[in-house]
């Protein structure tokens, strides 16, 4: 059904012509989001492997923060450009969710196994923790 709602999305943005600048910004930032997921993806098979490591853990944070970033741009460009359907594709408290789960994961398992953790990094997990509070 997302493939579905993206062309829909597509077909409507291409027809509207009333603010060209907005659309194309909209697909960058549904190209961004698109490429963040892929990333977002190979991060949790990279973390499922080495579960102790606090940059991966870092990066993946990052990640999703980013992505839902993006969702919320994305949203906000819909309803200005009046496009229809495209906050339905995605569950923004799902998305918080993910995030905080993620923390949490990180949390417990930075330091465990044979990795060797920069302090900074994980200073830097706390500090991204805090500010998503």
């Amino acid at each position: 059904t997302e493939m579905l709602m993206m062309g829909l999305y597509l077909a409507e943005s291409s027809s509207n012509e009333s603010n060209p600048e907005l659309s194309k910004n909209q697909e960058k930032s549904q190209a961004r989001k698109s490429a963040l997921e892929s990333s977002t993806g190979i991060l949790e098979m990279a973390l499922s492997e080495f579960p102790g490591c606090a940059l991966l853990h870092l990066y993946y944070l990052e990640n999703l923060a980013e992505n839902f970033y993006q969702i919320q741009l994305i949203n906000k460009m819909s309803d200005q450009i009046g496009i229809v359907g495209v906050r339905d594709l995605v569950n923004q408290s799902s998305q918080l969710d993910k995030i905080s789960k993620a923390f949490e994961v990180a949390v417990k398992n930075v330091g465990v196994g044979a990795h060797v953790n920069e302090g900074i990094i994980v200073a830097e997990i706390y500090r991204f923790y805090c500010s998503f509070l």
